[in-house]
């Protein structure tokens, strides 16, 4: 389900760029998720890194009580027009803090992950053409790194489960020639995804969508959802020119008790650049609990 554009305000790359170099404590207004456009909106730059002659940058913004409102991923427009034939693959980190020291409370999350495929990927005929898939995870870097390709031979409780959303099997165990076990992709996880995703439909066309990623990082049988992955046609972000604003589908639960994101933004910018973003955090119940993160000002 898609909400109106005008509900969000713009954080443009001149907002990004200024606000990691000078002024990352400092107030811009903006109308992103619940919050009103009178209400100020902090954007704080994570790590950055090249494309072609652009630049991605994972960034967070709080609002005026210093609580997380969206983590996103910016693609400036020399990013976006150095996507071509070659494969990109990009781990950005979220800042863990504000320009003067106050710890940012992210919600489990890490660090995303930038991986442009110019042949796209499986299931032929959905995902197999030129797109970004923005990754952001709440494990840390060398435990996604560790994720190996496997059968995902454990469980997963159905309240964890997106709602709607399958594991899709794509492993044949039997030799009878039909899939029928989920795989676990290294580096990621296996793909949890919602079969009633207008891509998936008869005449569907992939132009944005949203899956998960699960694991099992503890080792216990029992898997948990471990990413958030937004996932954008290239010729779609090109000729976007309105947010995109999506509801995402989620479980009544995660194995952590705290805030998750409930929808995912795709939001271009004045300057032909292109945020694509997680906000409208919700609590949510689990079995492990995260107490408040402290102030860590110097």
């Amino acid at each position: 389900m898609e909400r109106p554009a005008n509900q969000r305000g713009r954080i443009d790359r001149r907002t990004l760029l200024k606000t990691a170099m000078v002024v990352a404590s400092s107030s811009l207004t903006t109308g992103i998720g619940s919050v009103s456009a009178s209400e100020s909106q902090r954007v704080h730059a994570g790590d950055s890194t090249e494309i072609g002659d652009g630049a991605v940058t994972a960034y967070a913004t709080t609002a005026s009580d210093g609580t997380l409102s969206s983590l996103g991923v910016h693609f400036d427009d020399a990013a976006i027009n150095a996507l071509g034939e070659k494969e990109v693959a990009v781990p950005l980190a979220f800042p863990s803090e504000t320009a003067s020291g106050d710890a940012l409370d992210l919600h489990q999350f890490t660090f995303a992950k930038v991986n442009y495929l110019p042949d796209g990927h499986w299931p032929e005929g959905v995902y197999d053409v030129p797109h970004v898939d923005t990754q952001f995870f709440m494990r840390d870097q060398s435990t996604v790194t560790g994720i190996k390709e496997r059968p995902a031979a454990y469980s997963i409780p159905a309240a964890r489960m997106p709602t709607d959303h399958i594991r899709p099997p794509a492993i044949d165990t039997t030799d009878d020639g039909e899939p029928d076990t989920p795989l676990v992709e290294a580096g990621r996880g296996e793909p949890i995804a919602d079969p009633n995703a207008a891509e998936h439909q008869e005449d569907g066309e992939f132009t944005h969508t949203h899956i998960y990623g699960a694991a099992e990082p503890d080792g216990d049988g029992i898997g948990e959802i471990i990413l958030f992955e937004p996932m954008v046609a290239l010729d779609y972000v090109k000729q976007l020119n309105t947010d995109v604003d999506a509801r995402l589908k989620t479980p009544n639960e995660y194995f952590t008790a705290d805030e998750y994101p409930t929808s995912y933004v795709v939001q271009p910018d004045d300057d032909d650049g292109v945020s694509i973003q997680l906000t409208d955090f919700e609590s949510f119940t689990g079995t492990a609990f995260v107490g408040p993160v402290p102030s860590r000002r110097r």
